[in-house]
């Protein structure tokens, strides 16, 4: 039998230590999940996964959309028509007539995009523009206040991000026959929308009221 020696129990260490590294690699890859479309996560229920070519994706890695599991569904006063209105909200403002450029619908964003991954950006730019602090129902800053699973960073989804939403409705569930805002804009009075019977995408007044499906990304 070999005496033992310190160059032996350094060796013994070092086998120990790299078979305790090989295992939690190991337990690490076995434990990693995989997320599919309509499963629950992330303060909502995931509507689409970034494909090569989207921006957000990242090879070897799963990322995507999460969209909140109901719509907004608010009740609130208008504050230029008066009126109460539940669960619909206008793109920027219900003032239309240019008789207070501070307060006009139709203020030209300009730089709002349509792809996936836009829809974050879109919303920060319609907020600098049209603030929460004094727009608080429109259809941006409805979806940016919304908290689902504590988190802060939900966002008013570009058009072709929601189509995705439209495409995966069956899986997550909740939406209504309706149209639902975009946070892509066309020109000064129009942004897009998505009809949630057909699939179909339209241009719409930024005055008109329609429903709200926040998103964040995972």
């Amino acid at each position: 039998m070999k005496p033992v020696t310190k160059k032996n129990m350094t060796r013994v260490w070092v086998a120990l230590l790299l078979a305790g590294l090989s295992i939690v690699s190991i337990t690490a890859r076995s434990f990693a999940i995989t997320y599919k479309i309509g499963d629950t996560y992330g303060g909502g229920k995931v509507a689409y996964i970034f494909q090569p070519g989207d921006s957000g994706y990242v090879k070897g890695e799963q990322h995507g959309l999460i969209a909140a599991e109901a719509d907004i569904n608010t009740t609130y006063k208008d504050a230029w028509d008066g009126d109460s209105y539940t669960g619909v909200y206008v793109w920027s403002t219900s003032q239309f007539e240019n008789t207070n450029n501070t307060d006009y619908a139709y203020k030209e964003i300009s730089s709002t995009g349509t792809a996936i991954g836009d829809g974050a950006a879109n919303t920060d730019k319609i907020l600098s523009m049209y603030p929460a602090t004094k727009y608080p129902n429109s259809a941006a800053a409805i979806a940016r206040e919304y908290r689902g699973g504590g988190f802060d960073d939900w966002f008013l989804p570009s058009i072709d991000e929601l189509k995705q939403l439209y495409e995966s409705k069956a899986l997550v569930g909740g939406y209504a026959d309706y149209t639902y805002w975009s946070s892509s804009e066309i020109n000064p009075s129009m942004a897009w929308y998505h009809i949630f019977v057909n699939g179909i995408r339209r241009d719409s007044n930024k005055s008109y009221f329609k429903r709200v499906r926040p998103v964040r990304v995972f």
